[in-house]
């Protein structure tokens, strides 16, 4: 479906971003899909430009930049646009359904968000909390349980560290960036020449598996080196320890 990911943002492994119920369809140009977006719900449904079975009014999936959806989530548009903002952590196995979460927010392990609701910047919504329909989470608070209710405010470092959590994915993905080049997998003959992990470090290197496909002898030989950048040894833990920073990567994970 009609589904746009910003720059630096990563979909990991099982998740599943669906906006099939809308009517933008396939030869739609980028401006018409700008006017379609614009669109309430209620307009998008009394045009009906529909499906053959009447239901296309739903959707679509919005998510900006330097964002996470990790292992395992659902995220839907049936009833209406689901839009992410920038620098969002959603946690392992989180559902989001029709919903809003705004820049710089974390949302927790198997939390689920229904449709209509929305989660303002700089906000949490711990592992397993439920937002209902309609609800807002206002910035800066942390909601928990089911139904979600507020527990407090965060403190100005838990916010900082929101954004903290955000970038340390953006850099856990660039070793990511090039395994659909392996189609997912590594072949067993290829494994020991992978583990061995060879160090080029090459101006266009970006971190990551880099694979050089070469013709020989009218087949195709890859060769595997592992690539890493100066920049990933540098040590990033100088503004937080690893005791500051665990609890955030306890929750999202």
């Amino acid at each position: 479906g009609t589904v746009r990911i910003g720059p630096g943002s990563s979909v990991w492994y099982g998740s599943v971003l669906r906006a099939d119920r809308c009517n933008n369809g396939m030869g739609r140009s980028p401006d018409e899909e700008v006017a379609w977006r614009a669109l309430s719900k209620n307009e998008r449904s009394s045009q009906r430009d529909l499906s053959w079975d009447g239901t296309a009014n739903g959707g679509g999936i919005y998510i900006g930049a330097d964002t996470n959806v990790q292992d395992g989530c659902v995220v839907t548009a049936v009833e209406d646009h689901t839009t992410i903002g920038d620098g969002v952590t959603i946690g392992h196995g989180a559902h989001i359904h029709s919903a809003t979460v705004e820049d710089h927010s974390l949302i927790g392990m198997g939390a689920i968000l229904s449709p209509g609701s929305k989660v303002e910047s700089q906000s949490f919504v711990a592992a397993g909390a439920v937002i209902g329909r309609d609800v807002t989470v206002p910035s800066g608070e942390l909601w928990v349980g089911n139904p979600a209710r507020k527990l407090r405010n965060l403190t100005q470092p838990e916010m900082d560290k929101l954004k903290y959590q955000a970038d340390e994915y953006v850099k856990q993905a660039m070793g990511q960036s090039n395994v659909m080049d392996l189609g997912g997998n590594v072949a067993d003959e290829l494994a020991p020449e992978l583990e061995a992990g060879r160090t080029d470090l090459s101006s266009e290197s970006q971190g990551g598996v880099h694979v050089e496909q070469e013709e020989v002898s009218g087949t195709q030989q890859a060769t595997f080196k592992r690539e890493r950048s100066e920049s990933e040894d540098i040590n990033d833990d100088d503004k937080y320890s690893d005791e500051e920073a665990e609890p955030l990567k306890v929750r999202a994970q």
